[in-house]
């Protein structure tokens, strides 16, 4: 199995079964690997677009006591997007809060994504104001702005592009001095 990046950990695999494989040999241990060590697995899994196996392994690996982080839930919710299952990733969404884990911009343009691929642009619209509305420090507030920009452009809300835009260059948000 090649292996991608400085660190041995960071993998990239062949087929999904040597991913499989890592998983159950890092269940296996004790003590159990880090997060972090199983969001990298996460990820290379969905780099192979095998999204089911993702939610499988993150439930299996939280009944085993490992507990999730801001990108474990990312991934998680993102798999569930990707499935079709918007409707998972808005519960992951809600355990998240009630863990006390804050979520990130990726989270949310995650979930607008996910509305906009099963055409519901309305509430996209909605989740789009609430993190508007959370967003707290500038860079993330212009990061969001920009993705969510582009997602909208993607499925052709053009008017809540131009209305976003001007309200942003109203409010000062777009050009500052």
């Amino acid at each position: 199995m090649p292996v991608r990046g400085k660190g041995k950990t960071d993998h990239r695999f062949d087929n999904v079964d040597h991913a499989l494989s890592l998983f159950n040999k890092m269940i296996e241990k004790y003590p159990k690997p880090s997060i972090v060590e199983f969001t990298k697995l996460f990820a290379a899994i969905v780099r192979m677009k095998h999204y089911a196996i993702v939610v499988s392994m993150c439930s299996q690996m939280e009944l085993l006591g490992v507990s999730h982080d801001v990108y474990s839930v990312s991934i998680s919710i993102n798999c569930f997007c990707q499935l079709g299952r918007i409707d998972f990733g808005f519960s992951v969404l809600g355990k998240m809060l009630k863990l006390g884990v804050e979520p990130d911009v990726v989270i949310f343009s995650t979930l607008i994504n996910g509305l906009c691929n099963q055409s519901n642009i309305s509430v996209a619209v909605c989740v789009f104001d609430i993190m508007f509305d959370i967003c707290f420090l500038e860079k993330e507030l212009i990061f969001m702005v920009v993705l969510s920009l582009v997602i909208f452009c993607k499925y052709n809300v053009f008017i809540f592009v131009v209305d976003l835009y001007s309200a942003l260059f109203i409010h000062n948000v777009l050009c500052r001095e």
